[in-house]
């Protein structure tokens, strides 16, 4: 058996040994033990670079740490200063200590594991939000995630543009997304009165027919689709006319119509028709 100098991947010297052995046809061949790393999986044993690798991963968790540290401690300062209050309008859930555990370094032939303790940050600032769920039709509480540019905040989640704000104007922007949130809840508990009267209505009106709710769309400048809900009034001759809902009871108009008579009938008969009306 040999020992040997070579360069890893990253140029980094690395002391291996080898040992000789015979293939199938009788050939001597060199077969490469990586003694240190052998070491390192029996005994927890690290290299010069592995040990190196460790140390720089925790220095620089540390050095991440600080900055975390500072930079949650500002944005909360921020918050606070354009009319936040804890616990009402932001939760700041930061955490910094140390852990131990397993991590994996380096990649390929190179890659080993260490159990190594080292600083650990979690959580940071985020806005408590209103939320409508329009799949339950209920409100809901959120929290959404709030970044600091400077001396000025960022949530792109309640506010159009992505971009920061000044902390005054951004707690403006959360107070008005909020509303919203209210008032779709209020349009959508409206809307629903307002089409269980309709097909209450149509029932009784007749009786024998099929009335349910349906769903239609419309297509916006942008090219988005748009849903809204409709009456059915359907009849056992396949005609149906559709509704769609106004913005009180019984402000409903005719959305669509489709008479399955006169679909079939002849240019004669409709003709014919015409001329008795």
């Amino acid at each position: 058996m040999e020992s040997i100098q070579i360069n890893d991947r990253c140029g980094e010297p690395r002391i291996c040994s080898y040992i000789y052995g015979v293939n199938e046809a009788g050939t001597q061949v060199k077969l490469e033990i990586k003694v240190m790393k052998q070491l390192e999986m029996d005994f927890g044993i690290l290299t010069v670079d592995q040990q190196e690798r460790v140390d720089s991963f925790k220095r620089n968790q540390e050095k991440n740490s600080t900055r975390r540290i500072d930079s949650v401690k500002h944005t909360q300062e921020l918050l606070l200063s354009g009319g936040f209050q804890p616990g009402i309008h932001f939760v700041n859930d930061f955490k910094c200590g140390t852990i131990t555990e397993f991590r994996s370094f380096g990649y390929g032939e190179n890659e080993f594991e260490a159990e190594i303790t080292f600083n650990n940050t979690t959580g940071g600032c985020s806005l408590i939000t209103d939320y409508f769920d329009s799949t339950k039709n209920e409100m809901e509480i959120m929290t959404v995630s709030v970044s600091r540019e400077g001396d000025k905040l960022e949530c792109s989640y309640i506010t159009s543009q992505y971009r920061a704000y000044k902390p005054t104007s951004l707690f403006s922007k959360l107070q008005d997304y909020n509303t919203d949130q209210k008032n779709k809840h209020a349009y959508a508990n409206k809307t629903k009165s307002i089409l269980n009267h309709t097909i209450d209505k149509y029932k009784k009106l007749f009786p024998n027919a099929t009335v349910e709710e349906g769903k239609d769309y419309y297509k916006s400048r942008n090219y988005n689709y748009t849903e809204f809900p409709i009456v059915y009034v359907k009849f056992d001759s396949g005609s149906y006319v559709s509704f769609q809902l106004g913005s009180e009871i019984d402000k409903e108009y005719t959305h669509k119509k489709f008479d399955r008579v006169a679909i079939d009938m002849s240019i004669e008969d409709t003709l014919e028709m015409f001329n008795n009306q």
